[in-house]
């Protein structure tokens, strides 16, 4: 899918050199980005969960630590 990212000036002369110095393409290195932004939002969406349940059960795990 094609797609059009809008950034600064400032913001796409750094990331031109840094994705340069990586040796990557401004794509490789913008998709790369997003796939690590999804992954981190959906371990931190798993972790919370995770808190939720154990503080909701907290007695119950502490029982069956028992």
């Amino acid at each position: 899918m094609a797609m059009t990212l809008r950034l600064s000036d400032e913001v796409e002369s750094r990331f031109r050199e840094v994705a340069a110095e990586a040796g990557l393409s401004m794509n490789s290195a913008a998709e790369a980005a997003i796939a690590e932004w999804m992954e981190r939002r959906q371990r931190e969406h798993v972790r919370s969960v995770a808190e939720d349940i154990a503080k909701r059960h907290a007695r119950l795990m502490t029982r069956l630590g028992e």
